[in-house]
């Protein structure tokens, strides 16, 4: 059976990715043994966090 290509889909499918991303980053900066360590997990972590805002920005369209 083929499927019919829906881009949405592979929206969602980014939007979800990002989202585990963050989480792990967040555990990972919870558990980060220095400062050094937590401040470019928090930049890694910002970094997604807009990619998830434009992505949802996005979908309000």
């Amino acid at each position: 059976m083929s499927e019919v290509y829906n881009p949405e889909t592979k929206r969602y499918e980014k939007l979800e990715s990002l989202e585990l991303e963050a989480r792990s980053l967040v555990r990972r900066r919870d558990a980060a043994a220095n400062a050094a360590d937590r401040r470019v997990i928090e930049q890694q972590l910002t970094f997604v966090e807009e990619q998830i805002e434009l992505l949802r920005k996005r979908f309000r369209r």
